[in-house]
């Protein structure tokens, strides 16, 4: 039988049954590991922990910025001019010394602001260490125990409950309605129902992220319990592989420095400034070295002697002329000036929103030629939204942005009027409301000491909630309404059922359908269009009576399905019935969920359809053509489905109306066909039309920016996940989010946006290209002060 650190265990757990992992792991799926065999896995496989390479210490760092050239060459220039001043005949004068002594004074600042700016930055890996939670509970000898999350190990049982952070990645092997928020490692905002089930990719359906019956390391339980089997731990998990990726980037990065620029650290590629700066000090030094030369072959054929000491040989003479026209020949003023001038945009940045760690990235990001961004919450507002209803045969749009509900309400699109108290309207919205399990509340934001509103609870919710109350509708409305039975909403169900106590009302609501006498419950159903209609035999109508659903009726609700999903829209159906009495004994514990929820489903009224969506920030799309209009390339990178980037991509003008989407826009799987990355040519080819990239992986982005940076791109790369940090460390410029920013992505990047707004990042490019701008020309103009001065003890 395989022990836990058979190789076998790690391919694709997600394609074995529980019962196979239970051999090949040698555990139990019911009593877990013995405390035998958990200690000696542990000592095998080490502890449940990322590795993190030793951090260099500030005296490395110091010496580190010591090795520029242009530095090299000025603490040469200042050693010379320390032997020019000895030999000559002031050499007791301490003010003969200053050239030096400035020289020394300008490289020790320097260096000193390098180490102490990358002393504070690259903590990405630091953070990623920090994601999971210090305990979990496991199966340990058939009893449920706290042990340390770095003590987890391959073969154990993990006892998951809402609220848990994953201590590694599992495969379910039992799943209780679970739900888990990947956005830290996929991006995408939306909460991932999780399954036992054994399911296999079919040839037309679009790739997940993440498998259905896997559970990552780093990711939180929002929903539901169940119990996983740990596959991997350590670096082996996602997470793990994330932080190899961040290390390798880091350890290959070709350290190509510049000492002129106070901080050219590992995470950051050597800048055009950098390199030109570099090139310059070796055309200086060259220059400087032939020139003394010349100088020295020429005076010594002219016999040219100190004049103040006539007795002393040429050559000596000379040779302190010659050195004092190489310390004439060296810039010292470049280093101090780049220092100050790169400080001060750094101040200046941030009134533009955004927050620099890396000096040498505010020259870069004036540099850039592509901006390679991340799309939920940075081009769009990351806050789902419904933006239209369909109720009664009446299509209705509704206004208001993010989860602010006193702005924004109901009307029809029809007439333009105010649709918050009709009768559909209304009834869809409760019915919904009381078919939600979500809150929305006040909340003081530690960053601005402002507040604003948040929804705590499911995020498909939100937006049905945020809609009712935009029409008087609070949630809490829900207490007068006794739930008697729910249902939640499941992968394989993809539909939640409640049903809700309604005696003695006449109405469902104030301003809302009637009810049947008769009526003692109200079976709500909120969930796929798709499931819903099937279940349903009766439409609403505008009056409140109801219509049979005919053929006809199915498919022109099906063509206004199609329509909101033509424009990435993610629509939800909520339709309901009213009972007697339930059709089983609720005190009958033997009638399953499923049981309960087939029984209540049949005959339904579909009262409407939500539409939701993302929507793009209002000022995105202005700010995407003044990047282009600057010669900018934009190019979206998202986890989400390929329709739906689309879509987003045209509002905010990524795309333009005439691009072709067949060119224009991938899924990344076309990046890796067979799982294996295409070859460079063919890489580049590809990368160089499209701009826009969906479904991509922490190891898809990391390959698209490699991609762009071999064509001469400068990029910079924006993101807010654990998924992104691998790009943002690759990247010319890395830019994470501030809001929803998580640490390892702000420990990855350059600089971070405080208001996570993409226009903050043209703004800043703006601000960058400016900063550029002076330095050149300060730098010409320093070189001509030095080119005069060599000059004048040329010809003297």
């Amino acid at each position: 039988m395989a022990s836990p650190g058979s190789f076998l265990v790690l391919l694709e757990p997600d394609l074995k049954s529980p019962e196979d992992l239970e051999g090949l792991l040698d555990s139990s799926l019911t009593r877990g590991l013995t405390s035998g065999q958990a200690e000696e896995a542990l000592r095998r496989d080490g502890p449940n922990e990322l590795e993190k390479p030793p951090k260099p210490t500030l005296r490395m760092l110091f010496a580190a910025q010591l090795t520029g050239f242009v530095i090299v060459l000025l603490a040469c220039a200042a050693l010379a001019s320390i032997v020019v001043s000895f030999t000559g005949p002031k050499k007791a004068d301490a003010l003969s010394y200053t050239t030096a002594e400035a020289i020394f004074v300008i490289v020790v600042i320097n260096a000193g602001i390098s180490a102490w700016a990358e002393h504070k930055a690259g903590d990405a890996l630091e953070a990623l260490s920090k994601m999971t939670q210090a305990s979990t509970t496991v199966l340990r000898d058939g009893r449920e125990v706290k042990i340390q999350a770095s003590a987890v190990v391959r073969g154990d049982i993990v006892v998951l409950r809402t609220g848990d952070v994953v201590p590694a990645d599992l495969r379910l092997v039992q799943a209780e309605d679970v739900k888990v928020s990947e956005m830290s490692l996929t991006g995408e905002p939306d909460d991932v129902a999780k399954t036992v089930n054994l399911k296999v990719q079919g040839p037309d359906e679009p790739m997940t992220l993440t498998p259905e019956n896997m559970v990552f390391s780093g990711c939180s339980v929002t929903y539901g319990k169940g119990r996983g089997i740990v596959c991997e731990t350590g670096m082996l998990t996602r997470i793990g592989r994330i932080a190899q990726l961040i290390a390798d980037d880091w350890n290959n990065k070709p350290k190509t420095k510049c000492g002129c620029l106070p901080d050219c650290h590992p995470t950051v590629s050597a800048t055009p400034l950098q390199k030109n700066l570099e090139r310059l000090g070796g055309r200086i030094g060259a220059i400087a070295v032939v020139t003394c030369v010349i100088i020295f072959v020429i005076g010594l054929a002219l016999d040219r002697a100190d004049p103040a000491n006539p007795d002393s040989p040429a050559w000596l003479n000379m040779i302190l002329v010659a050195v004092t026209l190489a310390v004439a020949a060296i810039p010292e003023g470049i280093p101090l000036c780049v220092t100050i001038s790169l400080s001060i945009g750094c101040s200046d940045m941030v009134t533009k929103n955004v927050l620099v760690r890396s000096l040498a990235s505010v020259e870069a990001l004036g540099c850039a030629s592509v901006i390679c961004s991340d799309k939920t919450g940075t081009l769009t507002e990351g806050k789902m939204t419904l933006v239209n209803m369909w109720s009664a045969g009446v299509a209705y749009s509704v206004e208001g942005r993010g989860f602010d509900p006193t702005v924004g309400g109901v009307t029809r699109d029809d007439s333009g009027k105010d649709a918050n108290n009709e009768m559909s309207v209304r009834s869809m919205l409760l019915a919904a409301l009381l078919c939600c399990n979500t809150r929305l509340s006040k909340i003081r934001d530690p960053a601005t000491g402002g507040e604003r509103w948040e929804p705590k609870g499911d995020s498909s919710e939100a937006p049905l909630v945020v809609a009712a109350r935009k029409i008087g509708l609070h949630e809490s409305i829900g207490n007068e309404y006794k739930r008697v039975l729910e249902i939640p909403f499941s992968s394989c169900r993809k539909m939640m059922l409640t049903v809700t106590d309604v005696s003695g009302r006449r109405e469902l609501c104030t301003g809302g359908i009637p009810l049947p006498d008769e009526a003692e419950l109200l079976v709500i159903c909120k969930g796929a269009p798709s499931v819903i209609l099937d279940d349903c035999t009766e439409l609403l109508l505008e009056d409140g009576d109801a219509a049979p659903l005919t053929d006809s009726k199915r498919r022109e609700i099906q063509e206004v399905i199609d329509a909101y999903a033509a424009n990435a829209l993610r629509v939800l159906a909520i339709a309901a019935k009213t009972l007697e009495r339930l059709p089983f004994d609720a005190k009958d514990d033997e009638v399953s969920p499923d049981q309960k929820l087939a029984a209540c489903r049949t005959g339904l009224r579909l009262l409407g359809l939500a539409a939701s969506i993302d929507p793009e920030r209002s000022c995105v799309p202005e700010s995407v053509l003044t990047a282009r209009e600057a010669g900018i390339g934009v190019v979206m990178i998202t986890g989400d489905y390929l329709r739906t980037a689309v879509a987003v991509a045209r509002k905010v003008n990524i795309l333009e109306p005439w691009d072709h989407e067949g060119v224009t826009a991938v899924d990344c799987a076309r990046l890796r066909p067979q799982g294996v990355y295409l070859p460079r040519k063919h890489m580049d080819s590809l990368t160089s039309s499209v701009r826009v990239f969906a479904r991509a992986r922490p190891e898809d982005k990391l390959q698209i920016v490699k991609s762009l940076q071999r064509q001469g791109a400068v990029t910079a790369m924006t993101g807010d996940g654990v998924n992104d940090a691998p790009a943002l460390h690759q990247a010319n410029i890395g830019v994470a989010m501030g809001i929803q920013g998580c640490e390892v992505a702000k420990g990855a990047s350059d600089m971070i946006l405080t208001d996570d707004n993409f226009s903050s990042i043209v703004a800043a490019v703006e601000k960058g290209r400016s900063i550029y701008a002076g330095i050149q020309k300060f730098v010409a103009f320093i070189m001509s002060v030095h080119i005069a001065e060599v000059l004048q003890i040329f010809v003297c």
